[in-house]
């Protein structure tokens, strides 16, 4: 079915549908079906219809049932994994603890594009932002197949560099010793990318490098040291301002929870 395959998706609502009728009498609640004897609420519903209407359907008769029965295909899996036991193999409390949590930076994120509104000049700005820090404002930019090598301390990435200026090959190399579990397997190729994808200080360094040069001085990273490559290079042209909007609007929001993050962090007391 349409919904079904949302299963793994959006089963955590039920969970935390089923523990609010643990908290609150059962005529507080609007039911669109039971199952089981176990109720369905209208509210339940409506979260599902307004997520469904956020990702661009229209609020139909047809899509009101369609999510009745996934809601009821959920309630019937949830009781399934309940019968078999399956539940004992679930860290609740944790799994509600993130949820609770997601919920939250949903409702922070709600609260401030009600109060900013995300308007199509503030698009345009960040439009015009990006396309200057990636290709100098014109439509077109370079973009860097690039390769790395992650020590854990400078030392090490000194003696690396050694190694690569005797001619080892940057691959072999970083198969043998880098630190990162992601790349290593593949010698350290990380892919296309263009320097804004980049961590500011890697991108600063990789701009003034040649293609087949990497750079010669260890490049220190959120506590790792980071050798780069410029495997090849290539031009590509920057997406229009249309097909970018969504990209554009994460960007605003992720710009304001960076922002906001940082400000916590430095009024906040963290023990690590």
């Amino acid at each position: 079915m349409y919904l079904f395959l949302k299963l793994a998706f959006l089963s955590s609502l039920t969970v935390f549908s089923v523990c609010c009728f643990a908290q609150e009498p059962k005529e507080h609640f609007e039911f669109i079906a039971t199952v089981n004897g176990v109720p369905i609420t209208k509210g339940l519903e409506e979260l599902n219809i307004k997520q469904s209407v956020a990702q661009g359907q229209k609020d139909t008769p047809q899509l009101r049932q369609a999510i009745k029965q996934e809601l009821i295909n959920r309630q019937l899996i949830s009781q399934e994994v309940v019968k078999q036991g399956l539940d004992k193999e679930i860290d609740m409390q944790d799994q509600l603890t993130q949820l609770r949590q997601s919920l939250y930076l949903q409702v922070f994120i709600d609260n401030y594009l009600k109060t900013n509104p995300i308007t199509n000049e503030k698009l345009k700005e960040e439009y015009e932002r990006q396309k200057q820090y990636i290709g100098n404002g014109t439509d077109s930019a370079i973009q860097y197949k690039i390769s790395q090598i992650v020590l854990k301390t400078e030392s090490e990435a000194i003696a690396v560099i050694g190694r690569l200026d005797n001619g080892d090959a940057f691959a072999k190399v970083a198969k043998e010793v880098s630190q990162d579990a992601a790349t290593r397997g593949q010698g350290g190729d990380i892919g296309w990318v263009s320097p804004g994808q980049l961590p500011t200080p890697i991108g600063d360094v990789v701009g003034t490098l040649s293609k087949g040069s990497f750079s010669k001085i260890p490049i220190k990273l959120s506590g790792v040291w980071v050798i780069v490559r410029v495997d090849d290079t290539r031009s590509s042209k920057i997406p229009s301002f249309d097909a970018s909007k969504n990209q554009l609007r994460q960007a605003i929001i992720q710009q304001y929870l960076a922002e906001t993050i940082k400000r916590l962090r430095e009024s906040a007391k963290v023990v690590q």
